[in-house]
């Protein structure tokens, strides 16, 4: 069972259902938030008042090492010329690659962007 993030938009519009007099249940199955989560929600602001928002929680665990922007400069590098090698991308942007190991570059031409390895031709 995966988890779902809880956006600002979210966290708001259960404070508004809840203004509203709605039930916890009819809540949660309108904004396709937990029931369990829409009870904390509800809980902190009755707590805290009207105008504090809950700020959703960081996302844990390890931080990626590739930023939509990067994966936009790699995207379109390889667009222009399908023949470049993931090394050869990592040698041309050294400056937004040179923390960042060619496994991973390979990783992300394959996984993130959906680009397919080809074999030379003999």
């Amino acid at each position: 069972m995966s988890r779902r993030i809880t956006t600002r938009d979210d966290i708001a519009a259960v404070i508004a259902l809840y203004k509203a007099n709605h039930e916890l249940r009819d809540i949660s199955a309108q904004t396709g938030v937990g029931l369990r989560v829409v009870q904390k929600l509800v809980k902190h602001h009755r707590e805290f008042g009207e105008d504090v928002l809950p700020a959703p929680l960081p996302m844990s665990g390890r931080p990626k090492l590739f930023s939509p922007q990067k994966l936009e400069v790699i995207s379109c590098q390889d667009k222009s010329n399908p023949a470049l090698t993931a090394r050869e991308v990592k040698e041309r942007n050294p400056r937004l690659l040179s923390h960042v190991s060619l496994r991973c570059v390979r990783q992300s031409l394959y996984d993130a962007l959906g680009f397919k390895s080809f074999r030379a031709l003999l």
